[in-house]
C-alpha cells in the first residue's frame, strides 16, 4: 500500500478506518499533524477537495560527509 504524507489542516480531530485492497488502513487526523493516506482513496480525495489536507513538505536526506 502507497501512502502519501500530508498535513491534516481540518477544523476538529477525527479518525477512519478505510479500505485498501484487502487491507483496512486506520488514521487519526489531528489538526496541524502529518498523516499518511493513500492519494487515489475516494476519502483523501474529498479531504482535498474540502481543502483540509496539504501535501507535506518533502523531507530533504542529510548528508553525513563533511560533518565532524
Amino acid at each position: 500500500m502507497k501512502l502519501t504524507k500530508y498535513i491534516y489542516t481540518g477544523p476538529c480531530s477525527s479518525s477512519a478506518s478505510l479500505r485498501v485492497g484487502k487491507e483496512i488502513l486506520d488514521v487519526r487526523l489531528i489538526p496541524n499533524a502529518p498523516a499518511d493516506l493513500p492519494a487515489d482513496h475516494e476519502y483523501t480525495k474529498v479531504l482535498l477537495q474540502l481543502k483540509h489536507l496539504e501535501l507535506a513538505p518533502v523531507e530533504k536526506p542529510t548528508s553525513e560527509k563533511g560533518a565532524k
